[in-house]
C-alpha cells in the first residue's frame, strides 16, 4: 500500500500544481467576468462527470480488487464497464443539448460546452478503475503529468486574453485524450487485457450495483457543483460567482492531500480490512488537519491573491469562511468509501451522503427563497452540510464495530 500511496500523492500533487499553475494566469487574463463563465460550465460539466462514471470507477475498483489475480475476470469487469460508460455518454449529450438553450451562461457560450463535454467525456471512460483494483497508481501518475504538462504549456502559448476563451476548454480536452490514449493502450496492449462480450442480465447488473455508488458520489458532488449553480442564479455579480469558485478550488485543492491515502486504502481494505492502520491514519491525520485548518483560516487573504490577483482579495472571507470543510471532511473522506464501502456497508454510506446532499439543497432552497442566499450563509450552510455527513458516517462506522468482531482493532 505505501508504493500505492506515494504514486498517489505525486498523482495528486500533479492534479493541483498544474491548476495553480495556470488558474493564476487565466484568472488575470480573462478577468472576473469572463473568467466566471468557465467556472459556471465546469460546475456543468462536475454534474456530467458524475453522470458518466456512474460510480463505476468505485464498483470497478472492488470488482477488480476482489478478483486480481483472474485475467480473464477482469477482462469480463472492464467490458461491462466501457459498455455502460458508452451508453451513459449518448445520454450525457442528450441531456446537455436538451438543458443548455435554458441557462443563460451556457445558452451563450455553446462552443465552450460543447468542447468542454467532449473532454469530460474522455476524462469519465479512463480506465482508472483498473489500475485503482490492481494497487498500480503508477501509470496514472505518469500519464498525467505528461497530458497536463502539454496542455499547461500550450495555454500559456495560446490564451493570451479574453478572446480566447475557447482554447482553455480545448486544451484541457486536449490533456482529456492523451490520458485516454496512454490508459487504453497499457490496458489492452501492455497488460492484455481483453473486451469481451458481456450479457444483457451482467449490464443490467452491473448497473445496479453501480448506482449506489452513484448516488453517494452523486450526493457528494452536491456540495460543490450545485451550489455554484445556485449563486450563479441568485447572485448577479460575476465576481461573486468568481470569489466562490476560487475559493472552492483552494478547498479542494486540500482536500486532494486526503485523496492518496483515501484511493490507497479502499483497495487494502477491500482485501484485509486493516483497522488498526485506519485508527493511526485517524490519529495522525486529524493533528495535521486541524493545524492546517487553522493556518488556512489565517491565511485567507494570500490564497486569495496567489489564486487570483489583487481583484480577487476583496473575496478572501469566503476562503475563511469554508476553511472548517477541510476539518470536517479529512474523517469523512476516510470512514466513507475505505471504510463503509469495503466492509460491504454501501447503502449506509450512500444514506450519509443522500441525508447530507438532502439537508444542503433544502438549505439552499430557504436561503434562495427567503431571500438570504449571501456568499456568507452558503458558505455556513456548506461547514454545516459536511459536519451532517461526518455525524452519519461515524454513527454507521460505530454501530458497524459493535456488531462485528473485525473491528477489535480499532477499538483497541
Amino acid at each position: 500500500m505505501g508504493h500505492n500511496v506515494l504514486f498517489q500523492y505525486g498523482l495528486q500533487i500533479a492534479k493541483y500544481l498544474f491548476p495553480f499553475i495556470t488558474l493564476p494566469y487565466l484568472t488575470r487574463v480573462l478577468g472576473p467576468e469572463v473568467y466566471a463563465v468557465r467556472a459556471y460550465i465546469l460546475a456543468a460539466m462536475t454534474f456530467m462527470q458524475v453522470l458518466l462514471d456512474y460510480g463505476f470507477n468505485s464498483f470497478g475498483t472492488k470488482a477488480i480488487a476482489e478478483c486480481s489475480s483472474d485475467r480473464a475476470r477482469i477482462g469480463f469487469e472492464t467490458s461491462r464497464i466501457v459498455l455502460l460508460r458508452g451508453a451513459l455518454v449518448v445520454v450525457g449529450a442528450v441531456l446537455l443539448a436538451a438543458v443548455t438553450p435554458f441557462v443563460t451562461i451556457m445558452a451563450e457560450n455553446p462552443a465552450y460546452v460543447a468542447i468542454a463535454y467532449a473532454g469530460i467525456c474522455f476524462k469519465a471512460t479512463l480506465p482508472d478503475f483498473v489500475f485503482q483494483g490492481l494497487e498500480d497508481m503508477g501509470i496514472i501518475t505518469k500519464r498525467f503529468v505528461v497530458s497536463q504538462t502539454v496542455a499547461t504549456v500550450l495555454t500559456f502559448v495560446l490564451v493570451r486574453n479574453p478572446q480566447d476563451l475557447l482554447w482553455v476548454p480545448a486544451l484541457e480536452g486536449l490533456a482529456s485524450f492523451i490520458a485516454f490514449a496512454w490508459s487504453w493502450d497499457n490496458v489492452l496492449r501492455v497488460r492484455k487485457i481483453a473486451i469481451v462480450r458481456v450479457g444483457a442480465g451482467d449490464l443490467l447488473f452491473g448497473f445496479r450495483q453501480s448506482t449506489v455508488f452513484f448516488l453517494s458520489n452523486a450526493a457528494t458532488t452536491v456540495f460543490t457543483a450545485l451550489t455554484t449553480l445556485m449563486i450563479g442564479i441568485f447572485i448577479s455579480d460575476p465576481a461573486e460567482v468568481s470569489y466562490w469558485s476560487v475559493a472552492m478550488t483552494a478547498i479542494t485543492a486540500i482536500q486532494s492531500l486526503y485523496t492518496p491515502i483515501t484511493n490507497s486504502l479502499y483497495p487494502h481494505m477491500v482485501k484485509r480490512r486493516d483497522f488498526a492502520l485506519l485508527k493511526r491514519l485517524l490519529i495522525v491525520g486529524m493533528a495535521a488537519v486541524s493545524v492546517g485548518s487553522i493556518a488556512f483560516a489565517c491565511l485567507s487573504d494570500v490564497v486569495m491573491w496567489i489564486l487570483g490577483g489583487e481583484q480577487f482579495v476583496g473575496g478572501s472571507y469566503v476562503v475563511a469562511m469554508v476553511s472548517p470543510v477541510l476539518w470536517f471532511s479529512y474523517p469523512a473522506m476516510l470512514l466513507g468509501f475505505p471504510v463503509l464501502a469495503a466492509v460491504g456497508q454501501v447503502r449506509q454510506l450512500t444514506v450519509s451522503s443522500t441525508v447530507s446532499a438532502l439537508f444542503h439543497i433544502l438549505g439552499l432552497a430557504f436561503l434562495a427563497f427567503g431571500g438570504w442566499l449571501t456568499i456568507a450563509n452558503v458558505a455556513v450552510l456548506r461547514c454545516l452540510t459536511e459536519a451532517v455527513m461526518l455525524g452519519l458516517r461515524v454513527f454507521y462506522v460505530a454501530r458497524y464495530f459493535g456488531e462485528h468482531d473485525d473491528g477489535k482493532a480499532f477499538q483497541q
